[in-house]
């Protein structure tokens, strides 16, 4: 291996590891998992509820508390809910089957009685013998003696008679303590019987015996009833305000209880509250994760991108919290100082505003979460609402920004919409403060947008530079004609400078036209042709109708040199600590096309020896992105319009769709992600831009006269 190979690949090397370092799912995850933790951290403090001393019953409390929440006291609630089951009394019901079972058996017992008594085989005595072990036990020896005084015609009347008695006694229900009370009743239903006193004696008998109860304790309908009475109590609040030790009392068990059950008690194990904060703050990091994952995949792939994202995000929510630090009864209102436009405005400035605003939603939930002491709120919605409307109005400001002041416009507007929220809270809620209190807080309102915008101005250049992250402004700054760079090129290179320029416009109404960064695509063109102020005499747009110096070259000198500008290109901008986009767009403008002039001419003059395609093609890489895609078919239209004799429409069109059919056939655009559609978009673009450049001109008539004529 050459001594000369050993730098290129510790290059290569460290160009792999730094690729994959921005790739790594790993460190990814890892990033999001220590802003979590950085984000656990500051709200821990202002979402916890305040703690009291260890007060024990019977002990006097020597401060007032008060409930910081509404919650229901458990205990009290579960008190009140049994008294409600307990009121309900034990359920029964009558059970029908029994009630028929007796009527039967009764049936049974007189047609018994009817066919000994008829039976004229059997003495008295053998009679009694039979039915004794056939009726129901209890009936005593007078019922039997009696019984065989009815003559059989009787007992016909006899049974009707204690059928209706048993039956009314029956279907109206028999608990267990009203048998006797029922069977009492039999006496006062034979009052009125036509039977005769031996008759009426043996119903009598026979109908208590058969009268039992039949009215059961039903269970499941008991504790369904006591359940639904459990149900219908309402809980027990304790109320947020309700005073539950005043200052001097003796602590009560119940007031204790109370305490403990708030989490007011230092003593008291508080693992909810931690538990609630983590899943609130993944919730958090959840939905900024999702949203960066699913409308911005460029930059969750990158993880440089995603470090400073995290950064802008945790330095918000330092600011806030130092803010918080400050909230006490003279300076209540102090949150709306709070610099939630800070990061809005530094999300718009160096990614885009839709991530800006979205952060912003969360920037405005923090804000209601670190300022909530004043009121015992776990959110405080005053400001949280302030915090988004001032970080959406300053958003919104930065569209089409064009110079570092119109941050501080930004932070006027911001402090201008935080005024009007300000106001209209507190109109919603008079009872929050007096007019001193509203001017406090308009005043520290409209501070908070004027230091957020001071803020972003001192923390902008220093996140550019450590993340390499391109901004607006810094694309403005980078499109100064004073910068070294575009200064070296026009001076040394005019032809260059001028193509270059020409170049820029077309590129950046192209990327434009299909939603593209147009801004990056024209400070790209700008600078994609800097290698050429190395040797400018071996271009032809910079030979100034002067001796080609590759005449006199072979046609592999000429393609080193003119294959070389890319690197040096790169190289120069390196130097000049230009961003990686704009050194990538030099880089890969010309992906790895063909050097067809040169090609040919090696060809002619290889008399038979063999010139390999790949010697004389750009060394590339493909173009990456679209606006490197864009910027290389701009460089390649440029020059094959201006070449054409006469530019007509049609002729313009016609080379400008040639020239994108054989990058495309070509594979130069296989690795960034630009569509037919819009590469078509790009077509009519740069026509539009080109016709306008090369438009049809008036052919003035010649002075005949011989004199020259003079034109306005």
């Amino acid at each position: 291996m050459k001594e000369t190979d050993v730098p290129k690949r510790r290059g290569l090397r460290r160009m792999e590891l730094s690729e994959k370092w921005r790739k790594s799912v790993r460190l990814r995850l890892g990033l999001y998992g220590m802003m979590a933790l950085c984000c656990y951290v500051l709200l821990m403090g202002d979402v916890m509820p305040q703690q009291y001393g260890n007060l024990s019953p019977g002990q006097v409390s020597d401060q007032t508390i008060v409930s910081p929440v509404t919650k229901v006291d458990t205990a009290a609630t579960e008190e009140a809910k049994e008294q409600a089951a307990q009121s309900v009394g034990p359920q029964y019901a009558v059970d029908d089957q029994m009630t028929d079972r007796q009527l039967n058996s009764l049936d049974a017992i007189y047609a018994d009685v009817r066919r000994y008594l008829a039976d004229a085989s059997l003495s008295e005595k053998e009679k009694v013998e039979h039915l004794k072990d056939r009726l129901p036990s209890g009936l005593s020896d007078e019922f039997y003696q009696k019984l065989m005084r009815i003559k059989t015609d009787q007992l016909t009347d006899m049974r009707l008679t204690s059928r209706d008695i048993l039956r009314n006694a029956l279907s109206e229900g028999v608990r267990e303590d009203e048998v006797e009370k029922k069977r009492d009743e039999v006496d006062r239903a034979l009052v009125t019987s036509a039977l005769g006193s031996h008759a009426r004696f043996v119903v009598r008998d026979l109908v208590r015996t058969m009268i039992i109860p039949n009215e059961l304790y039903d269970a499941e309908r008991t504790e369904k009833l006591r359940e639904a009475a459990r149900e219908s109590v309402e809980p027990v609040p304790i109320r947020k305000g309700e005073t539950i030790v005043a200052e001097g009392d003796v602590v009560t068990a119940d007031q204790h209880r109370k305490l403990e059950e708030l989490g007011l008690l230092r003593d008291s194990i508080r693992w909810w509250a931690y538990i609630g904060l983590i899943l609130l703050v993944c919730v958090i990091i959840g939905l900024l994760y999702a949203f960066v994952h699913r409308f911005r995949p460029d930059l969750h792939q990158d993880n440089m991108k995603v470090l400073m994202l995290h950064t802008v995000f945790l330095l918000t929510l330092g600011g806030m919290k130092v803010v918080s630090l400050g909230q006490n009864l003279e300076w209540s209102t102090i949150g709306y100082l709070a610099p939630a436009a800070l990061g809005t405005m530094l999300l718009t400035l160096l990614l885009d505003a839709k991530l800006a605003l979205w952060c912003n939603l969360l920037f405005s939930l923090a804000a209601a979460l670190l300022f909530n002491a004043e009121n015992h709120f776990l959110f405080d919605f005053r400001y949280g609402v302030v915090a988004l409307v001032s970080g959406s109005a300053a958003a919104f400001a930065l569209d089409g920004v064009r110079n570092r002041t119109s941050i501080l416009r930004a932070g006027l507007a911001a402090s201008g919409s935080s005024a009007v929220a300000i106001s209209a809270v507190h109109a919603l809620v008079p009872v929050d403060g007096d007019v001193e209190t509203l001017l406090q807080s308009l005043a520290f309102g409209i501070a908070s947008g004027l230091f957020s915008a001071v803020m972003t101005i001192g923390f902008l250049q220093h996140l550019e530079t450590v993340f390499d992250i391109l901004s607006p402004l810094r694309l403005l700054e980078l499109s100064n004609p004073n910068h070294p760079l575009l200064r070296k090129l026009l001076t040394q290179t005019p032809g260059t400078y001028h193509h270059s320029i020409m170049v820029g416009n077309l590129a950046e109404a192209a990327a434009e036209a299909i939603g593209a960064n147009g801004l990056l695509a024209r400070v790209g063109a700008y600078y994609h042709d800097v290698g050429k102020t190395k040797r400018p005499q071996f271009f032809i747009e910079n030979q100034m109708h002067k001796e080609n110096p590759h005449d006199k070259l072979s046609p592999n000198l000429s393609k080193s040199i003119i294959l070389s500008h890319t690197r040096d290109g790169v190289e120069m901008l390196k130097e000049h600590d230009i961003p990686k986009p704009i050194r990538d767009i030099a880089a890969q403008h010309h992906g790895t096309t063909l050097l067809k002039y040169f090609y040919y001419k090696a060809k002619q003059q290889s008399e038979g020896s063999q010139v390999l395609e790949e010697d004389y093609r750009y060394p590339g890489p493909k173009a990456q992105f679209k606006e490197a895609a864009i910027v290389g078919i701009a460089d390649c239209v440029e020059a094959a319009v201006r070449s054409l004799a006469r530019p007509t429409p049609d002729r313009i069109e016609s080379m400008v769709r040639k020239i994108i059919q054989e990058r495309l056939e070509d594979g130069q655009l296989n690795e960034c992600d630009l569509t037919l559609k819009e590469l078509d978009l790009i077509a009519r673009s740069m026509c539009e831009t080109l016709q306008g450049i090369f438009h049809s001109r008036i052919e003035y008539p010649e002075d005949v006269s011989g004199k020259g004529a003079k034109l306005a």
